[in-house]
C-alpha cells in the first residue's frame, strides 16, 4: 500500500527509563520522533491519529473499535524503572495482549523501551503472535526504512544512508572508528528533523499546554562498560545530538506554546559534548568529556534561552556524581553554567545506588561514596543559592537495593552515609530507594521486606523531613503550581519540572489552571502549602486545621470571630498558642 493512503493511530503508552521520562505531563522525545518518521516516510498528517495511553482506557470499546479499521496501529510503550504516577498511567502488558487478540486486520507494531526486555515478559511469545515488534534500537528510523520500501516518493533522508549506519555493529574495536561516529551523526540527524515534525504532538495532546518536553541530548552510556544492572547496556546504537539541532527542536516546541523543558533524556548531562566520544573511565576518568562539555553546554543552555523569550522552566535529570566529584575543578565551570541559565527548583539526580564500596565494585558503577560526597558538596556550593525562595540546582540521591554484592550491613551504611550529609550541613531535594528491576541477565538478589521498610521508614524521619524543612521552610511561597487530583479534602499539585515536589492543598482547586501556595508543613516526600494570599478570616474550619498548632476549636473561633488583624487573631487564638507556628506565614487579612 502506497504510504499516503495508510491510516494510522499512534498509541502514546508513555515510556519510564532511568534516562527519560515519558508519562503525563512529560512527552517523551521517543513519540515524537516516530509521528515525524511516520510523516517524513509519506504518511499524511490527517491519516495519523494521536491517542494517549489514558485516553485509550477511558473509551476502550469504542476505540477498539476505531483501531480496527485502521491500516496501522503503532504503540510506543516501556517503562523500565518503577514509579507512582500522578497524571497518567503507562500501558500496561495485559492491555497490549487485549489489543493484539482483538486487533487483527491492521498493522499491529509495537515499539519502545519494552522490547529491550519483551523476551523476559510473562506470556511475550503468545503476545507477539498478532505484533510485530520493532526493537527500540531507535524505533523511529526502523518505522521510516520500512515505509521507504513501500512508497517511491523521493525523501529529504536518504534511507540507503540511514539504513546502512543503522545496521553498522560496531566491536568493541572500532570505538575509534570514523565509522561509529558518522553512524552517530546519521542517526541523530535524521530524529533531529523528526523532533521538528514531532513537535505537533503537543497541541494534539488532551493535556495541552500543561505539559513538558523531555529533550534528548545524547543515546547510551559514554563509559565502555556500564554498569551491570542498568538498561542502558542493552542499547547498541550510540549518538550525541549537535546542540544547534536541540536548539532548534526547543524552538519548534516553544512555538507549540510549551515553555516548559527537561534536559532528561541522557545518562549524564556532564558527558554531553554534541559529538560521539566513548572512554574507558576505569583509563582516564573521562576528562576530555569534560573539557569540551562546558562548550557544548554553554552553547546550549545560552542557545534554549535565545530561542524561548517566555521559557518558564529549564531543568536536567542525570549527572555521573563520580566524573563530578573525581574532576571538582572542570566540573564546577560547568554546574556554574547550568546553575546560571536554568530555572530554580532544578535537580541534579546521582546514581550513587549504594554506600556500600563492595557493592559498587561488584557491579561496576563508576563511583564512590567519596566521590558522590565532594560532587554533593560542589553542587550545594554553586546551586544552593536561592530564587524564588528555593534552591536553583540541588542533588537528588538514588539508592538500589536487591544489588549483587549487599549484606547485612548494606542498608546501615546507606542511612550511615545520608546522616553524613546531613550532619555537614548539605541539602539533598529527594532521595530516591527502590528495588533493582531484573533486567536481561541480571541475577538481582530477593530483598527482606521488613528490612526494606524499616531502612525507609528511618530515612523519612531522620533525613527526608528535615531536608524538605530545609529545602522549603514554612512560608516559602511557590508558584506556577498545577493542581491535578483531588483526595481527602485536599488537592495534590506539583510544580512543572523534575522530579517536582508534591504539595497538598487543603480544598477542592482543580477549577484553577495554576496556583500560588505557602509552605505550611512538611511531610516526609511532600509538603501542605496554604493557597496564596491566604485571607485567614475567610476560611473554613477544614483548611484551617491544616495550619501548625490550630485545631478544630481555634479554627471554629476563627471562623466565627473573623480576626481582622494579626492583634486580633493572637486574641483569639489565647495566650497558650504556640504563635512561633505563625510568624513565618504571609498571612492576609482581607476585608
Amino acid at each position: 500500500m502506497n504510504p499516503g493512503q495508510i491510516k494510522t493511530v499512534l498509541i502514546d503508552g508513555y515510556l519510564d527509563e532511568p534516562s527519560c521520562l515519558g508519562v503525563p505531563p512529560y512527552v517523551s522525545p521517543h513519540i515524537r520522533y516516530i509521528y515525524g518518521s511516520l510523516i517524513d516516510g509519506g504518511i499524511k498528517r490527517t491519516n495519523i491519529e494521536y491517542l494517549t495511553a489514558d485516553d485509550y482506557r477511558r473509551e476502550k470499546e469504542q476505540n477498539l473499535a476505531s483501531l480496527a479499521a485502521k491500516d496501522l496501529v503503532v504503540i510506543m510503550a516501556g517503562t523500565t524503572v518503577p514509579g507512582n504516577y500522578l497524571e497518567g498511567r503507562p500501558l500496561s502488558l495485559t492491555e497490549i495482549k487485549e489489543i493484539s487478540e482483538k486487533i487483527t486486520y491492521p498493522t499491529l507494531v509495537l515499539t519502545g523501551p519494552i522490547t529491550l526486555v519483551w523476551k523476559n515478559l510473562p506470556n511475550s511469545k503468545e503476545i507477539s503472535k498478532n505484533l510485530d515488534i520493532i526493537t527500540s534500537e531507535v524505533g523511529a528510523v526502523e518505522l521510516y526504512l520500512r515505509l521507504c520500501q513501500q512508497g517511491k516518493k523521493k525523501r529529504e533522508i536518504a534511507a540507503d544512508r540511514l539504513r546502512a549506519a543503522y545496521k553498522f555493529k560496531a566491536k568493541q574495536s572500532d570505538l575509534s572508528l570514523e565509522k561509529l561516529k558518522n553512524q552517530s551523526n546519521v542517526i541523530a540527524s535524521a530524529l533531529s528533523k523528526w523532533a521538528l515534525t514531532g513537535a505537533e504532538i503537543f497541541s494534539r495532546h488532551p493535556k495541552f499546554p500543561k505539559l513538558i518536553a523531555e529533550i534528548e541530548t545524547c543515546r547510551g552510556c559514554p563509559r565502555i562498560k556500564g554498569c551491570k544492572f542498568c538498561s542502558e547496556q542493552l542499547k547498541n546504537i550510540k549518538y550525541q545530538r549537535k546542540p544547534e539541532s536541540i536548539i532548534k527542536e526547543v524552538r519548534a516546541i516553544a512555538e507549540k506554546n510549551i515553555h516548559n523543558f527537561r534536559l532528561g533524556c541522557q545518562t549524564d548531562l556532564l558527558s554531553y559534548t554534541g559529538e560521539l566520544e566513548l572512554q574507558n573511565t576505569e583509563m582516564n576518568g573521562q576528562n576530555s568529556l569534560l573539557n569540551k562539555n562546558s562548550t557544548a553546554l554553554e552553547y546550549l543552555y545560552k542557545g534554549i534561552r535565545a530561542v524561548d523569550p517566555e521559557l518558564k522552566v529549564l531543568h536536567l535529570d542525570n549527572i555521573n556524581p563520580g566524573l563530578l566529584g573525581r574532576n571538582k575543578k572542570l566540573g564546577e565551570k560547568s554546574i556554574e553554567i547550568i546553575s546560571r541559565y536554568n530555572t530554580p527548583g532544578d535537580v541534579a539526580a546521582f546514581g550513587l545506588e549504594s554506600a556500600d564500596p563492595e557493592v559498587l565494585k561488584a557491579n561496576n558503577i563508576d563511583t564512590s561514596p567519596q566521590e558522590t560526597f565532594e560532587a554533593i558538596k560542589l553542587i550545594n556550593k554553586i546551586g544552593g543559592r536561592r530564587e524564588k525562595g528555593i534552591p536553583k540546582l540541588l542533588p537528588g540521591l538514588n539508592f538500589l537495593v536487591g544489588l549483587q554484592g549487599e549484606n547485612s550491613a548494606t542498608y546501615k551504611l546507606n542511612l550511615k552515609y545520608l546522616e553524613k550529609i546531613k550532619n555537614a550541613g548539605l541539602l539533598l531535594r529527594r532521595i530516591n530507594i527502590r528495588q533493582v528491576n531484573t533486567l536481561g541477565s541480571y541475577p538481582g538478589l530477593e530483598v527482606k521486606r521488613s528490612s526494606l521498610k524499616e531502612l525507609k521508614k528511618e530515612v523519612n524521619e531522620k533525613i527526608n523531613r528535615p531536608m524538605l524543612r530545609k529545602v522549603f521552610p514554612q512560608g516559602t511561597i511557590l508558584d506556577n503550581i498545577w493542581p491535578s487530583k483531588i483526595k481527602g479534602g485536599l488537592t495534590y499539585g506539583r510544580p512543572p519540572g523534575t522530579y517536582p515536589i508534591l504539595i497538598g492543598i487543603p480544598g477542592q482547586h482543580l477549577d484553577k489552571e495554576i496556583m500560588e501556595v505557602q509552605v505550611i508543613d512538611h511531610g516526609y516526600r511532600s509538603i501542605t502549602g496554604l493557597p496564596h494570599p491566604f485571607a485567614i478570616n475567610k476560611a473554613n474550619i477544614k483548611e484551617l486545621t491544616y495550619i501548625p498548632g490550630i485545631g478544630e476549636s481555634r479554627a471554629r473561633r476563627i471562623v466565627l470571630e473573623k480576626p481582622q488583624n494579626q492583634q486580633e487573631l493572637k486574641e483569639v487564638l489565647g495566650p497558650s498558642f504556640p504563635w512561633e507556628n505563625l510568624e513565618p506565614l504571609n498571612l492576609d487579612f482581607s476585608n
